[in-house]
């Protein structure tokens, strides 16, 4: 959660792992099991395309 707080605009899926020192697949099990009502997860978007395969996560707007 403290990864995720410090990214304002998202943080690539493999990149919150290599920060937090978890495998990928865990970290995304965890954030669709236990979190994912606090998240959102969207393709990445480069120069306007966008990957299926590459997952940005970011927290919800919290109002």
């Amino acid at each position: 959660m403290n990864v995720l707080k410090k990214s304002d605009s998202g943080i690539w899926i493999r990149e919150l792992a290599r920060q937090t020192n978890i495998p990928v697949a865990t970290v995304y099990y965890y954030l669709n099991k236990f979190i994912s009502d606090r998240i959102v997860i969207e393709n990445a978007k480069f120069g306007g395309i966008e990957h299926s395969q590459m997952k940005i996560v970011r927290l919800k707007n919290e109002e």
